[in-house]
């Protein structure tokens, strides 16, 4: 199973999302219940790790988390966000391509950008 620091780094460095470690914990303890799932359907090591990764991101990045689009320091600190335009579609893309076998997509929440929108016209 991937670790929190691993995941947190992810998490940090490749999408420059900010989600609190607590939450994080909280997605790896969720997704850990998968990994029989993951053995059982003969996944290399690489892939659970890749696949337990992406799927602690989504669960982690519930609720629109920021983006740090830019920071800067020396005496002035600035710090500039940007929030959730559904970007994790590119996960949801790769994650399905990964988990053949559906491992944890009962786990992981739809992808918000590809709701549908009904409307009755009257």
């Amino acid at each position: 199973m991937i670790t929190a620091a691993q995941a947190q780094s992810y998490l940090d460095q490749a999408l420059g999302v900010g989600v609190p470690a607590f939450l994080v914990e909280l997605a790896i303890t969720k997704v850990a219940t998968a990994e029989a799932a993951m053995d059982a359907a003969g996944y290399s090591e690489t892939d659970k790790t890749l696949i337990q990764l992406i799927a602690v991101t989504l669960i982690a990045s519930l609720g629109a988390p920021r983006r740090i689009t830019s920071q800067h320091a020396p005496s002035g600190a600035s710090r500039s966000f940007q929030y959730g335009k559904g970007d994790l579609t590119a996960l949801y893309r790769l994650l399905a391509s990964l988990d053949t076998a559906g491992t944890v997509t009962g786990l992981v929440p739809p992808d918000p950008a590809t709701s549908t929108l009904f409307m009755v016209v009257c």
